[in-house]
This record gives C-alpha cells, structure tokens and sequence, in this order.
C-alpha cells in the first residue's frame, strides 16, 4: 500500500506542473496582445489629425435664379438717305468719304452741267458759275456708301452716295418660336458687344412675318442713347426662360454626382470637422450656379467647394486657412 501511495505522489505533482505550464502559455500571450491594442488606439487618433483634407467652404445664398437662352442680336441702319444726282453732269468734287459723319446742309458734292462743261473753254466773264451745282446732305449721319469720283458723269437721279441715319440704328433679334412667348416688351435687355460693351435697349416692335425656313420671328430692339455703330455688327443679348425667387444657390463647385449625372450630392461641413454627404434634389442650373430644391438650408450652413470631390461620407476634414 506505502508503495503504491509513494508512486502515485509524484506522477501528481508531474501533471500539476504541466497544468501550470499550458496555463501559463495560454493567459501570456493574451496580456501581450492586449498591450498591443492599446498602442494602436493610441496611435489612431494622432494619423487622423494628421491626415485630415484641407477644404475650402461657402454658403448658400436665398435669391432669385434664372435660366437664360443666349441669342444673336445685329445692328441695322433702318433708314438709308439716298442721295442723287439732281441734275445731269460731271461730278467735278466730292467732299466726303465712307465713315464720315455729316450734318444736315454739309456740301457733298460739287456738279457741273454738260453744257458748262463744254462751254469751260470760254472767258469767265461771261459764265462766271460755269453752271456749278452743290448737292448737300438732307440728313444728319453716316456716310454709308460712295462708289463715284471725281469726272464720272451722272444722270440726273443717279445715286451719289447712302448716308446712314444714326437715329435709325437698332438691333434685329431673331427668337425661334418655342420661345417667342418669354420675350416682353415691358423688360429692358442687355446686349453685349463683341469688345465687352454693354446697351440697353428695349422691344421696339416685332415683324408679323415668319422666317419658313427656321421658324424664328423678328423682333427690333431699340436704344434710348445715340449709337455710333457700325451696321451688321452681332451682340448678343440673354432672354430669361425660367426663373424662381428666394431659391437656395450654391456654386456649381458644390454639388457632386455619379458618372450617369443622376443622383446629386454634396458635402456638408458639421462640427467644424466632419464632412457629411447630403443627396439633395436640383432645381435650375446656370453656368456658375446651382438651385438646391431640397432638403432645405438655412445661410449659416457651410459646404464643401473645394476638396470635396471623391470624399467618403462623414471624413476628417480641415478648413484650409484655419488653425
């Protein structure tokens, strides 16, 4: 019996040490790992600071947008003087050329009949006119046209030259039909010139007459001031279709959508850091700026316009300039 107890004594005391061998192995490895994650949390925090996206940000403004159709809009001389020969003979001076501004009673130009011509040979005591007739201007303007010189005889009624009336310049605006019913007469439109002028002009009156081949109507914008233009010279002139009041605008920098363009998003800045993704719904759109429809935003709100693109919802960011 004695030998039997001493025998199992140690076989004990063996299986106790090895118990506490595999527990150790176990629970160590554990404490390790746990310390481990402590530095990581510790860590995280920091890369996240230093890997937040500068941002630029605006807010939305509360007015009225509007969508324009941009059209072509030319400077016509209405009125066209005509002057003619009164009389049959040489033209012996001209006193003007294109481009020339005239007044009403400025000598044009200087005629002499054939019979004083032939007649020029013969003492000046006896004809001292020579049988001269001055042709002057009957309106104020532009001289237009003049393709005579000086010797070309003229019947009488020939045409000498065209003199542009200024008064009669206007603008001919050619609208297709599907969107004559937005232009009224009771709206000033601005027409801009080729070198960054600007007129104001207004609906004169329209031609009651259809262009078949491209179903436009012509309208004539006139200006209240005195234009020294040259005829045939294209503005263009922006004609309001839609427009809405006291809509929310952003800049087109602020919405964001997919490659197929048909849901719409933008970044909406929270806490001074947090970028949050917000679908919204488009209303009109023009060429810098954008109609939020919904949700609603208050002025005070800030959105990302800058930095915002391929940006996760809910991201890190930092505003640039701040500190």
């Amino acid at each position: 019996m004695n030998l039997i107890i001493g025998i199992i004594k140690p076989v004990r005391s063996r299986l106790m040490f090895i118990c506490f061998v595999f527990v150790s192995m176990l629970v160590l490895p554990g404490c390790g790992g746990k310390a481990g994650s402590k530095d990581d949390d510790d860590e995280t925090p920091s890369n996240a600071v230093k890997g937040k996206i500068e941002v630029k940000v605006t807010s939305p403004r509360i007015g009225t947008i509007a969508q324009y159709e941009t059209l072509n809009a030319t400077t016509v001389y209405q009125l066209n003087d005509a002057v003619r020969a009164p009389i049959a003979g040489y033209i012996r001076k001209i006193n003007v050329a294109p481009g020339q501004i005239v007044k009403q009673g400025d000598v044009l130009f200087s005629m002499q009949t054939k019979e004083a011509a032939a007649l020029g040979s013969m003492n000046d005591s006896l004809f001292p006119a020579k049988g001269a007739i001055l042709v002057k201007a009957t309106e104020a303007g532009i001289v237009k046209t003049l393709t005579r010189q000086v010797g070309d005889y003229m019947q009488d009624g020939d045409e000498l030259c065209t003199i542009a009336n200024n008064a009669s310049l206007v603008f001919m605006l050619d609208v297709p039909y599907e969107i004559r019913k937005y232009v009224r007469e009771d709206r000033t439109y601005k027409i801009t010139l080729p070198d960054g002028g600007m007129v104001q002009t207004h609906i004169a009156s329209q031609v009651p007459e259809m262009d078949k081949a491209v179903q436009m109507q012509r309208f004539i914008l006139r200006s209240s001031a005195t234009l020294n233009l040259p005829e045939g010279l294209i503005g263009t002139i922006a004609i309001p279709t839609i427009s809405q009041a006291n809509a929310t605008i952003l800049p087109k920098a602020a919405v964001l959508s997919n490659e197929a363009q048909t849901q719409f998003w933008l970044m909406k800045l929270t806490h001074d850091s947090v970028a949050v993704k917000v679908d919204i719904e488009k209303g009109i759109e023009t060429k810098d700026s954008v109609q939020v429809k919904s949700p609603a935003f208050s002025e005070k709100d800030r959105i990302l316009i800058s930095g915002n693109y391929g940006l996760a919802d809910t991201v890190l960011v930092k505003i640039e300039g701040a500190k």
